[in-house]
């Protein structure tokens, strides 16, 4: 569900105006914020408010918003593991792609060589970090905060 909240301060609506503009319950307006599923009839309201066709009210949220409130009580360990990232669907692109460069490193560095043995400890700890990053996201699912 695209994030109506945010959709709703760009106008510098109330959620009781948009309950009223909308013809919904503000309950309704609370829940949908708060990341619950929404009816077809409420969907086909929020869309005519906001303008936009249903299919982009549907779409899954995948934004943090680092200004929330809920954001600024995560750990600093973990907010600096996600730095850059906003979106959920790039930080899973960029533990796959870390992990395909670590081991095509790996790979590449030389099978019977002394420089294996270094390669091999250089992807352990490129993997515990790649780890590291993939439980940051992890954590943010958990806490539904995408």
């Amino acid at each position: 569900m695209i994030n109506v909240k945010k959709l709703r301060e760009q106008r510098n609506w109330s959620q009781e105006q948009l309950a009223t503009m909308a013809g919904l319950s503000l309950r309704t307006i609370q829940r949908v914020e708060a990341g619950n599923p929404a009816s077809r009839e409420t969907l086909k309201s929020l869309s005519a408010v906001f303008e936009v066709h249903t299919d982009e009210l549907t779409e899954r949220v995948t934004m943090i918003d680092k200004h929330s409130g809920a954001w600024q009580k995560v750990p600093r360990y973990i907010s600096y593991s996600l730095w850059g990232i906003k979106e959920r669907h790039h930080a899973i692109i960029s533990i796959v792609l870390l992990i395909v460069c670590g081991i095509a490193f790996y790979l590449t560095s030389g099978w019977g060589d002394p420089m294996s043995i270094a390669a091999f400890m250089w992807l352990g700890v490129y993997l515990a970090a790649v780890g590291w990053f993939a439980y940051a996201v992890r954590w943010v699912d958990n806490k539904r905060l995408w």
